[in-house]
C-alpha cells in the first residue's frame, strides 16, 4: 500500500497491527459516558466508537420533541457536546458515527445528515460517513474542512457481494477522500469468509487509504481476530455490549493480536 497517513489522531497505520475499536452503545448520554469511560481502562483498547443514532432516534437534537414530553428544554447540541466531553475526557480517541435506519442503525434516513453534521460540530477524531448516501459527498467535505477523520463505511446484511464487486466497492471508496474505508458483509459460507478477507488484502495492498474488512457473524469471527493479516487496520470488539453479530471482547482480540506478527 502506499500509505497517506490520515488525519490524526486514528492509530491506523501499516506495521502496527489492527486498531481494536470498542462501540459505547447506550440509551442515554449519561449511560455512554459511563461504558465509555470503563472501556478507555480496558487493555488494548484504541478507540472508542460512540454510536449516537438512537440518541438522536430519542429526540436528543429536537428540543421541540422534549418540550412535548414534559421534560425542560435543553439544547440538543450543548446536551450533546456534554456528552461528547465526558467520553473524550480518558484522551482515547473517539470516533462518532450515526448508523441510518437503511444500514441497520435507529437514525431516522431524514435525520441523517443533520446527525453527522452534529457529530462534525464536535470535532472528535473521526466520524463515520455512510458511502450509500445521498449527502455522502457533502458530508465528508464537511468534515475535512473541520479536520475530523473520516472513516467511510459499506454494510451487506443480507449477504456477501462477489470478489469483483468488493474490489469495486473499495476503489469507489477509496477515491470518495475519506480517511479510512470499511465494508462490513455477512457471510453464508466460509468461502464469503475468504472472499471478505481475499478483497480486503488486495485493498490493503493497492489502495493509498488504510482498509477495514469485516464479516459479521458467528461465520465471520475469524476476521475480528485475524483480518489484520489480510490488511485490515482495525478491528470492533466489546467492553460490555456489542453493536454488531459476531464481536467479541476486546480482551480476546487484544491476545489474539499480541500473539500474531506485524
Amino acid at each position: 500500500m502506499t500509505s497517506r497517513t490520515p488525519l490524526s489522531p486514528l492509530p491506523f497505520s501499516p506495521g502496527t497491527g489492527p486498531a481494536i475499536i470498542v462501540p459505547i452503545l447506550a440509551p442515554t448520554p449519561a449511560e455512554a459516558a459511563d461504558r465509555a469511560r470503563a472501556a478507555a481502562a480496558a487493555a488494548g483498547v484504541d478507540v472508542l466508537e460512540w454510536r449516537i443514532d438512537e440518541h438522536v432516534a430519542g429526540g436528543l437534537l429536537d428540543a421541540g420533541v422534549r418540550e412535548a414530553a414534559g421534560t425542560p428544554e435543553v439544547d440538543g447540541s450543548a446536551e450533546l457536546r456534554t456528552a461528547y466531553d465526558e467520553i473524550a475526557a480518558p484522551g482515547v480517541p473517539v470516533l462518532v458515527t450515526v448508523r441510518s435506519q437503511t444500514e441497520g442503525g435507529h437514525c431516522p434516513d431524514d435525520r441523517y445528515a443533520e446527525a453527522v453534521e452534529a457529530a462534525i460540530a464536535l470535532r472528535p477524531a473521526a466520524v463515520d460517513v455512510e458511502m450509500g448516501r445521498e449527502e455522502a459527498g457533502r458530508l465528508l467535505a464537511a468534515a475535512s474542512d473541520a479536520g475530523v477523520s473520516t472513516v467511510v463505511s459499506a454494510h451487506a446484511w443480507e449477504a456477501t457481494p462477489t470478489a469483483q464487486e468488493l474490489d469495486a466497492a473499495f476503489a469507489v471508496m477509496a477515491g470518495s477522500g475519506a480517511d479510512v474505508v470499511k465494508i462490513a458483509v455477512t457471510p453464508q459460507s466460509t468461502a464469503d469468509v475468504l472472499t471478505l478477507l481475499g478483497a480486503t488484502a488486495r485493498a490493503a495492498e493497492s489502495l493509498d487509504v488504510p482498509v477495514i474488512g469485516i464479516a459479521m457473524g458467528e461465520l465471520g469471527r475469524v476476521s475480528r481476530l485475524c483480518g489484520g493479516e489480510f490488511g485490515s487496520a482495525a478491528t470492533f470488539a466489546t467492553v460490555g455490549e456489542g453493536s454488531a453479530p459476531g464481536q467479541m471482547t476486546a480482551e480476546q482480540v487484544a491476545v489474539v493480536r499480541s500473539y500474531l506478527p506485524r
